[in-house]
């Protein structure tokens, strides 16, 4: 029996041309492709679904079998009771977190793609998670998914930071301790980045100071 719609998975109809189903390919497996999301097993997943898909509708005579496949499925799939997804709940978000933050932790900070990071972050506290998280309103869950979050984007630029720390916000609440972690995190991260813009500029003036000095001593000898 065929499970997959791969119509849906590839983001097409079914009346789509192989032109249009190439061209969908191409745009999905660029943007789950593994190399560029870490490894993230949530995009490994999407990316293979989206590779089953397209090694499906792009031949004609697995797209034929399929189609007659898919319309039988669509037929009888009206007289069936199907299993509901398992739904999403805050600890399930927490345990995605976790996750992802081993991954990140193994990376060269060097050589991680900052934007793919970042992204993923925002999947993480995306609108429908927060709520979740907030309906929950447990200090200890929250406490544990800031400090998950904070650990990823110590590697990131202030700029985002700055977007996931009011993120945070929303999830610690009134919560004054958690609120004031989260705000001496983004003040450490924009000192650094700073330092980081000016130290190379830094060390050249203080190598010409230096230098001033020095010539000026040699004249007093």
């Amino acid at each position: 029996m065929v499970e997959k719609d791969y119509y849906k998975i590839l983001e097409v109809s079914p009346a789509a041309t192989a032109i249009e189903i190439k061209k969908s390919y191409r745009r999905l497996a660029l943007k789950y492709h593994p190399d560029k999301n870490f490894g993230n097993n949530i995009f490994e997943a999407k990316f293979k679904e989206i590779q089953e898909a397209y090694d499906t509708l792009s031949d004609d005579r697995k797209r034929h079998e399929y189609n007659e496949k898919r319309s039988r499925r669509t037929y009888t799939s009206t007289f069936t009771n199907k299993k509901p997804p398992t739904p999403v709940t805050p600890q399930s978000i927490l345990n995605q977190t976790v996750e992802f933050r081993r991954k990140v932790a193994v990376l060269d900070p060097d050589r991680m793609n900052k934007v793919a990071l970042f992204q993923q972050i925002e999947l993480l506290l995306s609108p429908s998670n927060i709520s979740l998280l907030q309906q929950l309103n447990d200090r200890r869950l929250s406490k544990k998914m800031i400090d998950e979050i904070l650990y990823c984007a110590r590697f990131l630029p202030f700029v985002y930071v700055e977007k996931i720390c009011f993120l945070l916000t929303r999830l610690a609440g009134t919560d004054n301790t958690l609120y004031h972690k989260i705000y001496q995190f983004s003040r450490k991260v924009k000192r650094e980045n700073y330092w980081n813009k000016y130290k190379v500029l830094a060390a050249i003036l203080i190598s010409i100071t230096l230098c001033i000095v020095i010539y000026f001593l040699s004249i007093d000898i």
